[in-house]
């Protein structure tokens, strides 16, 4: 936070100079007032620390404003861009990342986030040389490698996405986010029974969330197995969006072969 601090002295000098010629007119002394006025002060290392635990929301505000009063802020330009990438925006939060990436090139966590933020928004080509950088700069990051291998397996790379996850499950073994995303890529592939046997026993690990489950339900609606995925897919969704999503599989199945079944003639 020094590069805030800094500021104040430029202000001071520049208000000293007006002073030894002549005073500062009407409309200069009241941008003065209004420029003290609304001196913010940076937040503490303990605000910092506690603002962690709060809604998405709150945590987006605290760092915009901490962005905003230090834009070479590392930790508020790193935390910004995450906070916006998990709210959705992921536009924002790639933009945030890159402009800070000027200041602090070779930060492995900024270009995590700035390679996170642009995967989220499908740009995994545009994501990779980011996610490749932070994994050398930290080979020990399972985070890092399992990024990497969601931008990969976007580009159409899926060897090289395979290889990023099994490094990434090397590091952290059994995780079920990163058995998740290997199923993703064998059921992207069309190996839907290596996919499920995946999912599976990533949904007996502990910390598996809601999305293993329905990637466990999309695997089995597309091997053709519907009121089961119906049935699953019901407990962290409702049954009429179940319902539809289950309707929506069969009609892309039914689709697909009968375009084969065109192709073959």
């Amino acid at each position: 936070m020094r590069p805030i601090y800094a500021l104040a002295p430029l202000v001071f000098l520049a208000v000293s100079a007006c002073a030894t010629t002549t005073a500062p007119t009407e409309q200069e002394q009241a941008v003065i007032d209004t420029m003290n006025a609304n001196t913010i002060v940076p937040a503490s290392q303990t605000e910092r620390d506690a603002i962690r635990s709060q809604d998405l929301l709150t945590q987006a505000a605290f760092w915009a404003e901490a962005h905003e009063l230090n834009p070479s802020d590392l930790e508020a330009a790193t935390e910004l861009s995450g906070t916006l990438r998990q709210l959705g925006n992921h536009r924002r939060a790639a933009e945030v990342a890159q402009q800070s990436l000027a200041l602090y090139p070779d930060n492995a966590p900024l270009l995590f986030a700035y390679g996170s933020a642009m995967a989220a928004a499908g740009r995994g080509a545009g994501a990779m040389e980011a996610l490749r950088r932070a994994t050398q700069i930290d080979p020990g990051n399972w985070q890092y490698l399992n990024a990497l291998g969601i931008a990969q397996e976007q580009a159409g790379q899926p060897g090289p996405a395979r290889a990023s996850f099994q490094a990434a499950l090397e590091l952290q073994p059994g995780n079920p986010s990163i058995l998740s995303n290997i199923a993703l890529s064998y059921m992207a592939a069309g190996e839907t029974e290596t996919a499920e046997r995946m999912l599976r026993e990533a949904m007996i690990r502990p910390g598996a969330d809601p999305t293993v489950r329905q990637n466990l339900a999309l695997a089995m609606a597309l091997q053709g197995r519907f009121e089961e995925a119906e049935t699953m897919a019901r407990v962290d969704v409702s049954p009429q969006m179940a319902e539809a999503n289950m309707a929506y599989i069969r009609s892309m199945l039914t689709s697909r072969r009968r375009y084969d079944a065109v192709r073959a003639d």
